[in-house]
């Protein structure tokens, strides 16, 4: 049976491998492409679970966001409802005060009670003094201008161009 290994345990063997490969200062050995071989023996496999594992979490994806959209629907619906409820509750609270009654409905579930709410309407903004205005300034750094800039061999201070590397999983599907 053979034991799977850690992709640590991969990599370490991996440069150490090439650490070989360095000291025979670049020539590579029957035995040294046989070892590498070994080494990356499971990488493949690993690179097919990642696969797989992917398209489970995009199928995944795709049904959280079919549920977010039927959750949406309905909470749309129930807020519709809730506020058909609130109306009445409301008509029937404010009847209880037209009556002389206290405008009030105690409930297992609660209270519900008549409040008074405060709000301002702007009818002339021109007409608001100064005073009472205030301005929102906001930034950002455009980055594709400032990538494209430094692509171009521009200058741009406070920022440089980072090359990275990174693996890729082209699909069939």
């Amino acid at each position: 049976m053979i034991k799977k290994r850690s992709t640590y345990d991969i990599q370490r063997a991996a440069f150490a491998w090439l650490d070989g490969i360095e000291d025979a200062e670049g020539e590579v050995s029957e035995s040294a492409e046989s070892q590498l071989e070994v080494i990356l023996g499971d990488v493949q496999d690993k690179a097919t679970a990642l696969f797989y594992a992917r398209q489970r979490c995009r199928s995944m994806q795709a049904e959280a966001k079919e549920l977010a959209e039927i959750a949406k629907v309905q909470k749309a619906k129930w807020y519709r409802h809730e506020l058909r409820i609130m109306g009445y509750l409301r008509n029937l609270l404010e009847a209880k005060q037209a009556t002389g009654l206290k405008a009030e409905v105690i409930a297992p579930w609660g209270k519900a009670v008549l409040r008074s709410t405060h709000a301002v309407e702007v009818e002339d903004l021109d007409a608001v003094g100064a005073e009472w205005k205030k301005e929102k300034t906001t930034w950002s750094i455009d980055t594709l201008a400032v990538k494209e800039a430094l692509k171009a061999g521009e200058t741009v201070t406070g920022c440089s161009l980072v090359v990275g590397v990174a693996s890729s999983i082209r699909s069939k599907t």
